[in-house]
């Protein structure tokens, strides 16, 4: 049977000991935190299907290249990080965080520098019109920057995924792609910051910034004119 294993408070001091809080500054400081969200995992992407050995899964046949996810209901591709968790079917509750602090155990945070080259690969081979043969490679080289000696693939062809992971440690300062970790009850997954819905939460972080922005410029007119 065929399995889906990716199924600080910034103080500005004015004369006359005036302490403002400037929001403004800080809403454009702070990294997105992460949210809640919904994951469904609805279909594969190209892929090839390759036999592997996992620490907690034992050997199986499975299906290697990008998923089809649904993320808070908007589709999006994303690629396995867990070779350690079969995937959930049905919407699950997911955690949106830093690519570096993905997965969950028992892999554990894979960490920032495997963080980057996963970035750099994604930015340098994936596309939407890819092959399979590609789309197997990168999950392949995916789940062997992450797995360490905790994965194998036993298939003997890799379909490129050696190739590009010479090719990422031989160009340190490649482009890098913006990637999130998505974790959850089942596999986790990395997908795209951009494709992940905020509900208004960016409209309103900037709303209290323009708001601070005017509360400072407020105060600042008040001092000037009663000097």
């Amino acid at each position: 049977m065929i399995k889906n294993l990716c199924n600080s408070k910034l103080r500005t001091f004015f004369p006359g000991k005036i302490r403002v809080l400037t929001f403004a500054l800080a809403a454009l400081a702070l990294p997105v935190a992460a949210v809640p969200v919904t994951v469904q995992e609805v279909g594969v992407g190209p892929n090839e299907i390759v036999e592997m050995t996992s620490s907690t899964l034992g050997t199986a046949w499975v299906y290697a290249g990008p998923l089809n996810l649904l993320v808070n209901g908007s589709p999006t591709e994303g690629f396995c990080i867990d070779p350690y968790h079969w995937s959930v079917t049905g919407p699950q509750a997911y955690n949106t965080e830093t690519l570096g602090d993905g997965p969950k155990a028992p892999g554990g945070a894979m960490g920032s520098a495997k963080a980057l080259k996963i970035e750099q690969l994604y930015a340098h081979y994936f596309s939407s019109d890819m092959s399979d043969q590609t789309g197997a490679g990168l999950q392949i080289a995916i789940w062997e920057l992450v797995g360490g000696s905790d994965f194998q693939l036993d298939s003997q062809n890799d379909f490129g995924a050696a190739d590009m992971l010479a090719w990422v440690n031989a160009n340190p300062d490649a482009q890098a792609a913006d990637l999130l970790a998505v974790t959850g009850p089942g596999q986790d997954y990395t997908i795209p910051r951009n494709s992940v819905p905020d509900g208004g939460a960016t409209i309103v972080l900037l709303a209290s910034g323009l708001l601070g922005l005017a509360a400072l410029r407020s105060r600042l007119l008040v001092k000037s004119a009663t000097r």
